[in-house]
């Protein structure tokens, strides 16, 4: 009925030896860090006491009470969770300095789950997801049926979510989407009750089935639009979602957590490793702590899709603010409401190439990837330099990818992973063509030295093999235009096409610049870029910017020089269509043969009059898979679902 569930144990079996093997060094025999690496959180070190008791090894069990009997400990949302795995499954081989330790910190951290914060509000949904294991486990575990009843509702918000639409509001992360897949799991495998039990495991097929519509074969990655993604994710490299597909499907995955951040004690030679590989390596452990109950259809659809392959589907998220964490929001007038919503995400996929774009951004959206283009440089894909990817960032003042920035105005300090994106933009997408209109965050008004929409080459295995300046082949792949131009990129098998949009001018030396930082090739679009400047904060919202993006491979039109040649009659429009004389409306339409994209929309309000593909309002189903009837997936209106049961 479930996927593989002996191999999932085998390779839990040998994650955990590796993971004692490479870690157990890393703490002193008073259960301290003296690794050199950063040093552990609250909730590392009880993953690491996970990982220690789940190997076997005698040695590790001792270290894992050590450790945690030298915890601080602390208010987490991730932590609570990692503490009642340890009690549930390890009680009897705990010591009783470590079982008191435990004890201890849940009797006065289980009440505060309980809150709305913790409910599905249409933010980031891995908190629920956690506090709904902690409420219904920490509530068997310590006679609160209180807890337990509060636990099951929040599971019941998640379904009546996913009734609604067709992902959840913090889908297809390849970070926390498999936070939320992973809670699941373990409620249907630790909750008291059955009914309890047999509903998450329906919410687990459907986080299954967004993790495996996504799932580009190819690349054995996840494809975009992410709704929040870090550096590592962006540049499709080892992250969470490969950690739960490896327990699924193990060596089916050509790069998987074993032969990347496993491969020797301190990870394979050149891996993004979200800058701590600690980290990752044991954060691989929490992931593959549980059995997954994957329906054997979903990974079957996953491994074998038909090309063109499909998905869409709808999604909501909360209201929310620029500045997470303001001083005091009624007092200033930089904090700006972000208005609550829905929108649709799609992802088209050929053997070669996965574009993904989202309508609306997940709340603040600076995490957000409302457009990103996964492909292959080389077929087959064997190992990472195999795969390229491409993703937008609005970028204000002297930020750049590869390096730490400081977002003071985002309360972002220290930045490590690369940039955030300080713009919103909304996005409309048909097959293999992606149009996305920008505008910057207002609260970055002042002091404004440059503007400018990037696209994101990383280049970690090598850059791009050529880039074109409208008819100009660029020499080494940098060179700068005075004026708007189209970009042509090719790398490997496949062609992109990007037309700037509107992008207004405040004064800058080019309009167009390509060049190579910290190991990307950046593609950037300016509005400005000179003296500091403060702009009036409802003009600065008008600062418009964007582009369409085409996307084609060698095996659909031949030569790179035949790509370039089918879009010589492309016809652009983009100008401030005014409503009244105090309202602003910006309409923008992108033609070429066999296609028209038209978006009207007010980019003060966010307002959108409408988005058309060939002048109608395309269809936005709850949810519409190519090859799959999302009708015998739970909660889809074909009455009560049987696989998962």
């Amino acid at each position: 009925m479930f996927y593989d569930l002996d191999g999932q144990a085998a390779r839990k079996r040998q994650l955990y030896r590796k993971l004692t093997d490479y870690t157990l060094r890393y703490f002193g025999v008073d259960g301290l860090w003296i690794g050199t690496d950063k040093e552990p959180d609250l909730r590392e070190r009880l993953w690491y006491a996970l990982g220690y008791l789940e190997s076997g090894d005698p040695l590790a069990a001792a270290a894992a009470n050590r450790l945690i009997a030298a915890t601080a400990f602390r208010g987490c949302h991730f932590a609570p969770m990692a503490a009642l795995q340890l009690l549930v499954k390890f009680g009897g081989r705990l010591e009783p300095g470590a079982k008191a330790a435990l004890d201890g910190y849940l009797a006065g951290a289980l009440d505060s789950f309980t809150g709305p914060d913790h409910d599905f509000r249409g933010a980031n949904d891995n908190f629920p997801t956690m506090g709904a294991y902690t409420l219904l486990v920490g509530g068997e575990l310590y006679g609160r049926p209180d807890l337990e009843r509060k636990g099951a509702d929040r599971l019941r918000q998640f379904e009546a979510l996913l009734t609604r639409r067709g992902f959840a509001s913090e889908f297809n992360s390849p970070t926390y989407t498999p936070f939320q897949l992973l809670c699941m799991a373990e409620i249907a495998e630790w909750a008291a009750d059955p009914a309890v039990r047999g509903l998450a495991l329906q919410l687990e097929e459907r986080l299954w089935a967004d993790i495996w519509s996504h799932y580009h074969p190819s690349t054995f990655q996840t494809a975009g639009p992410y709704s929040r993604a870090y550096e590592v994710d962006s540049t499709a490299h080892t992250h969470q979602s490969r950690f739960v597909l490896y327990a699924l499907i193990g060596e089916q995955l050509a790069i998987h957590p074993l032969n990347t951040l496993f491969a020797t004690p301190r990870g394979k030679e050149g891996e993004l490793l979200h800058h701590n590989l600690p980290f990752m390596q044991v954060s691989t452990g929490w992931l593959m702590h549980t059995t997954y109950h994957c329906p054997a259809y979903l990974v079957a659809h996953g491994l074998h899709k038909k090309y063109p392959y499909r998905v869409q589907g709808t999604y909501e998220y909360a209201s929310s603010t620029d500045r997470p964490q303001p001083p005091n929001p009624l007092e200033s007038d930089d904090t700006v409401d972000i208005p609550a919503g829905s929108g649709n995400a799609t992802t088209y996929m050929t053997e070669d190439y996965a574009l993904g774009v989202m309508s609306r951004e997940f709340r603040t959206g600076v995490f957000t990837d409302s457009f990103h283009l996964l492909y292959r440089r080389r077929a087959p894909v064997a190992e990472q330099r195999d795969i390229g990817v491409v993703y937008a960032n609005y970028i204000v003042n002297d930020k750049k990818p590869g390096q730490m920035n400081d977002y003071v105005e985002l309360n972002w300090r220290n930045w490590q992973a690369s940039v955030l994106d300080e713009g919103r933009k909304i996005g409309l997408h048909h097959d293999r063509t992606a149009m996305l209109l920008y505008k910057p965050k207002q609260l970055l008004h002042k002091r404004v030295t440059s503007l400018k929409l990037s696209l994101l080459f990383p280049a970690r295995y090598g850059f791009v093999e050529e880039v074109w300046l409208g008819d100009r082949r660029l020499d080494r792949l940098e060179g700068v235009s005075d004026s708007p131009c189209p970009v042509f990129v090719k790398d490997g098998p496949v062609y992109m096409a990007f037309f700037p949009l509107l992008f207004t001018d405040y004064g800058r030396p080019a309009a167009v610049k390509v060049e190579r930082i910290n190991g990307y090739l950046s593609v950037s679009f300016y509005n400005y870029e000179g003296p500091a400047l403060d702009f009036a904060q409802r003009g600065f919202l008008l600062t418009g910017n964007g582009f369409v993006a085409e996307v084609r491979s060698e095996s659909e039109v031949g030569s790179f020089a035949a790509f370039r040649g089918l879009f010589g009659s492309v016809r652009v429009l983009d100008e401030w269509a005014y409503g009244n004389r105090i309202t602003h409306m910006r309409r923008t339409r992108y033609e070429r043969d066999g296609l028209e994209l038209e978006c009207v929309w007010n980019p003060i309000s966010e307002g959108i009059k409408y988005a058309a593909v060939n002048g109608r309002i395309p269809a936005e189903r709850q949810l519409a898979i190519t090859g799959l009837d999302p009708e015998q997936l739970p909660f889809m209106g074909g009455g009560d679902n049987q696989n998962s049961k």
